[in-house]
């Protein structure tokens, strides 16, 4: 079998996402940092930058994000190792290590370290996945909800990762890319690239997808929206979205296809005000006319 996930046609990340969805894939988290924090004061730390305060001392695992006053830092996932350990788990490494350093002397005794090279971390989706893992007792499996997607994670050191792929894989495990994964967050509504969402929506963004948040700042009313194209139109995030009277809405996240569906899908951002009226995108001088999906 040929497990090279680096590069697949179309073809081929449509025929993963089947298999998998049916079943059970499994993902290399490869691209994401790993950031350790130890000590008394760490969850107080996280909690200094965090969009929601956490201070159940049994958490074991969190997405939050991390906000310096208004500015937008990074999503990430804390996997709680034990009492006073949290790792962090991030795309943006330099920012989010800068961040937490810079309120050292606020919390004191704690050790920030790069555990990249240390931890690797492997996501599990599919429709099977919750049937296999519940039952299952081991501590370093979090059944994560990621924007109200639950699925699973699992870390491990870095020097078992090619056993713990390979003991997967024997189970009839599908690997799957990064791609693929993606697909199973789209499905599910979840909000992606949040740095690359326009300043004047960024933080009514994070006030709509973790709605149990400490904002003090003033945002939009919106919501997160999936729509479906009547048409096979190239859509990009420089588009808007409009009401049936062609007034603006609402901006466009991204666009994606699933397998076997005729007209790609479309996340975007609409004023509570107008989502009612959403009717269409202009794309030049046509009208692509939209859908709402309101079950999924």
């Amino acid at each position: 079998m040929n497990l090279n996930l680096n590069y697949l046609s179309i073809n081929q990340i449509d025929e993963q996402y089947l298999k998998a969805k049916n079943s059970i894939g499994i993902c290399r988290e490869n691209t994401k940092a790993k950031i350790l924090i130890s000590g008394e004061m760490a969850l107080p730390l996280i909690n200094h930058f965090s969009i929601t305060k956490v201070d159940d001392k049994i958490t074991n695992n969190f997405y939050t994000i991390l906000l310096k006053k208004k500015k937008f830092i990074s999503e990430i996932l804390v996997l709680r190792l034990s009492l006073y350990r949290f790792l962090i788990i991030t795309e943006d490494l330099k920012k989010v290590m800068r961040l937490l350093k810079s309120k050292k002397r606020k919390f004191p005794l704690i050790i920030i370290a790069n555990a990249t090279s240390e931890y690797s971390i492997f996501s599990f989706h599919g429709d099977n996945a919750n049937a296999f893992f519940k039952d299952i007792d081991y501590r370093y499996i979090f059944k994560t909800n990621h924007q109200s997607y639950i699925h699973y994670q699992l870390i491990c050191p870095k020097s078992e990762q090619h056993i713990t792929f390979k003991h997967f894989i024997s189970l009839n495990f599908i690997p799957i890319s990064l791609e693929v994964s993606k697909l199973f967050l789209y499905n599910n509504n979840v909000v992606l690239n949040i740095d690359s969402i326009p300043k004047s929506y960024r933080l009514s963004v994070c006030a709509e997808i973790y709605p149990r948040n400490n904002l003090k700042y003033k945002v939009k009313k919106l919501t997160v929206t999936k729509y479906e194209l009547e048409g096979n139109f190239l859509v990009t995030n420089k588009h808007r979205v409009y009401s049936y009277l062609r007034k603006r809405a609402g901006i466009i996240h991204t666009t994606y296809r699933l397998p076997n569906k005729r007209y790609p899908f479309v996340i975007a951002f609409v004023l509570k005000s107008k989502f009612k009226k959403v009717s269409l995108i202009k794309i030049g001088k046509q009208d692509a006319i939209i859908r709402p999906i309101l079950n999924y």
